[in-house]
């Protein structure tokens, strides 16, 4: 059966974009692995939950202050190679790792190591973020993008399925670095995956650079865009009370369930069966009209389902609710970025893609840190739970303006040709006024 006959899998059809997704498919299980690890190796080594915290806000923090300024790059250099140096650096990174942990370097009296690493992961994820989304889409014409973007949303959650389940064993048997060393591999394949895409000759363009003017033109073009600037707000009022459970399941497992790595890898994979349900019917789409509705469907499910989890001391219980929460995850974050990026021309693309990832990365480091931070204080039940109360009544904010929120972004789409009242034809959109 070919898989370009299926309406799922139509956007494979593009060789380009068929390269990527198949080297991110690799990629990703081996991330999930390592993810998985990092987290399991901390706790264990400190038993601390605010260092759980800790260790990914100092992964995603640096998206904060470097990404508005590499977002410039984005737009005016090579995306792919800027992808081919920061998944490099990614596997260094994961290679240094395995090092320090097989040689049995890293124990509790010198975690700063870990915290060390963290960061310089984040700062190079800064500009590995918003290149990504950037890149990827631009593989297909604009008519794919809600296949495309839902595609690679499926790789990222389909291989939570299996990456997790396979760290959580190989943990039990070999060790985290072990983990490790299965990650620093898997990035060969994304790079050789890269290196065989071939761009048109406009991709590889410089375009001159001026930072302050760059800047303030990126945040005028989403300031003048009523639908842009609330689904960034979303993003990040789900980024920063939603995306922290997967950083705190350690802690969960451990300390209510009264499990280990094995149940650690079980839970986060039944995570994966609900995040690549949802990504699958996204894939499913057509049209990228009525993409709102499943976005506040997403942000309901996910605010209702994270007030009891962390609750729950029965494993069958956490492991049904926990595919709701993933489900529900996956459609509200990639609604909302599929609509963003339809919403924005390919010049201005890198920039604003630039925010999504501030809002989305940020806001979940952000989250980590404050989660953490008020671990101290108070049971993470009861966080948890208030912060899926806080994201129901912040998002519900935006209810009053959905009429007028509507009627602008269906003129932005007919503008661009994506919905049919207006075909203007799609390269008008794409040229700088």
């Amino acid at each position: 059966m070919n898989l370009n006959n299926l309406k799922l899998f139509e956007s494979l059809k593009y060789r380009n974009f068929k390269l990527y997704f198949l080297g991110q498919c690799v990629s990703m299980v081996g991330s999930w692995i390592q993810q998985i690890a990092m987290g399991w190796l901390v706790y264990r080594l400190t038993g601390s939950v605010t260092l759980l915290g800790l260790i990914v806000f100092l992964s995603q923090f640096p998206t904060f202050i470097i990404t508005p300024f590499v977002s410039i790059l984005i737009d005016k250099i090579s995306k792919k190679s800027i992808l081919i140096f920061t998944q490099a650096f990614f596997m260094l990174h994961a290679l240094v790792l395995t090092i320090l942990v097989l040689t049995s370097i890293i124990n509790s009296s010198n975690v700063w190591i870990v915290l060390v690493l963290s960061l310089l992961f984040g700062i190079v994820n800064a500009l590995d973020g918003p290149t990504r989304q950037a890149f990827y889409t631009s593989l297909v014409p604009k008519e794919m993008l809600t296949n495309a973007i839902a595609l690679n949303s499926a790789v990222i959650n389909g291989s939570r399925l299996i990456g997790p389940a396979i760290g959580g064993v190989v943990i039990g048997l070999f060790g985290e670095g072990i983990c490790f060393l299965i990650d620093t591999i898997s990035f060969l394949f994304v790079i050789l995956a890269l290196l065989k895409i071939k761009l048109p000759k406009i991709e590889t363009i410089a375009m001159k650079i001026h930072l302050i003017k760059d800047i303030k033109e990126g945040l005028n073009y989403i300031y003048q865009r009523l639908p842009i600037k609330v689904l960034l707000i979303i993003t990040f009022t789900v980024s920063f009370f939603i995306f922290p459970i997967t950083s705190f399941l350690p802690a969960y497992v451990k300390d209510t369930l009264g499990g280990g790595s094995e149940m650690l890898g079980s839970l986060m994979s039944f995570l994966g069966i609900g995040s690549f349900s949802g990504a699958l019917i996204l894939a499913s789409r057509k049209s990228i009209v009525g993409l709102e509705k499943i976005q506040q469907i997403g942000v309901l499910g996910a605010s209702l389902s994270l007030v009891p989890f962390f609750f729950i001391t029965n494993s069958v219980l956490a492991h049904i609710l926990i595919i709701i929460i993933g489900f529900s995850m996956v459609i509200a974050i990639a609604s909302t970025n599929t609509m963003i990026q339809a919403l924005t021309h390919n010049y201005m693309k890198g920039r604003v893609m630039g925010y999504y990832t501030i809002c989305f990365i940020g806001g979940s480091s952000l989250g980590n840190l404050v989660i953490g931070w008020v671990s101290k204080f108070y049971d993470l039940q009861i966080i948890i739970a208030f912060c899926g109360v806080l994201c129901l009544l912040l998002v519900f904010l935006f209810f009053p303006y959905r009429k007028e929120i509507s009627i602008q972004q269906n003129k932005i789409y007919s503008e661009h040709g994506i919905i049919p009242e207006i075909v203007e034809g799609i390269s008008k959109s794409d040229i700088k006024p």
